[in-house]
Order: structure tokens, then sequence, then C-alpha cells
């Protein structure tokens, strides 16, 4: 199924508690019957807040950018100028936190258009790499970003309530 190209728009101070109910939902779809439920609700109650989120939306090093089709989110995404790790190399790197879509819109380009707007931000901003953190479990995702030219370079653990996971790290040249 393919769909007309979303508008994308930076996500505003005023839209936390929108952001936060969207991001919750669209982490839900990914990633709910995967985990425990005890430990996925307890890292959701943390991390979907509409104060974090607002946080974050705040702060200077974060970008978010939110995909929307006749005015109806269908994805977001959040880059970070966080420390890179060290298997990712040129520096300066920035960090693609989130890449979500709603499930019912997988596979039709949002994601797409979301990290073609992360790239572009990013070289736009002098970045020679973004790289991001990824399950090893995600298929899909991690598929996806294969697609999309990025190398594992690395990993790194998550934790999800007491659940100790295994992430690649993936990591695409810019320059």
């Amino acid at each position: 199924m393919k769909f007309e190209k979303p508008i994308l728009h930076t996500a505003k101070p005023s839209e936390a508690l929108s952001l936060s109910k969207f991001a919750e939902k669209t982490f839900r779809e990914a990633f709910a019957k995967l985990n425990k439920t005890q430990d996925f609700e307890e890292y959701v109650a943390e991390s979907f807040t509409e104060n974090k989120i607002k946080s974050e939306i705040s702060d200077k090093e974060s970008f978010f950018y939110i995909a929307k089709l006749e005015d109806q989110w269908v994805g977001y995404a959040k880059l970070s100028q966080s420390l890179a790790p060290e298997c990712v190399q040129p520096l300066p790197a920035i960090e693609l936190c989130r890449l979500y879509s709603l499930q019912q819109y997988w596979g039709c380009g949002i994601g797409l258009a979301l990290m073609e707007k992360c790239i572009e931000h990013a070289s736009n901003n002098a970045f020679k790499s973004i790289w991001l953190s990824s399950w090893e479990k995600n298929s899909r995702g991690n598929a996806f970003y294969g697609k999309m030219n990025f190398k594992i370079t690395g990993s790194t653990t998550f934790t999800l309530g007491s659940d100790i996971q295994k992430d690649h790290i993936f990591s695409k040249l810019l320059v």
C-alpha cells in the first residue's frame, strides 16, 4: 500500500501531550508483543509522560519531526546531538533516537520520508554521520535501516524494565 508523501513539521512544546500519547501508541504497536508485560509497562510509564516529552522537545540538542497525512499524525522521529559511541565515525555524528509510524502505515513510505528529513537535517547541520541503536529482535526496523544504507558498526545494551536487551548500533556516513 502506498500513500501520498506526508507533510512533516517540527514538534512544538505545545504538542507535548499529543506527542506523548502518540509516541506511546507507536511504541506499543512496535514492541508490546515482544516484551514481558511488567517490563514493558514500567518503561512506558517512565518514557512517555507529557513532562518528559515536553522536556525533550524543549532541549536545544533534540529535534522532533512529526509526519501528517490529511491532518492526522502518522509518524514521528527524534534526533539528538548526544555523545556517539566509539564505533561511530566520522564525527561529529547525530543520533536518530526514534523513528516510528502507526502500524496501519507500515510499509507506506512514512518511515522513508522521516528518515530522509533526518538525514537532510544532519547534512544541513554539518554532521558527518548519523547513528542509531536498534534491538536485535527488531527485524522489520533493522531491515529498513539496511535498505537505507546504515551499517552495523557495534553493539550496546538497552534496559527495558528488568530486561537487558542487546542492540545493534547502526551508522551511516553522510559526507
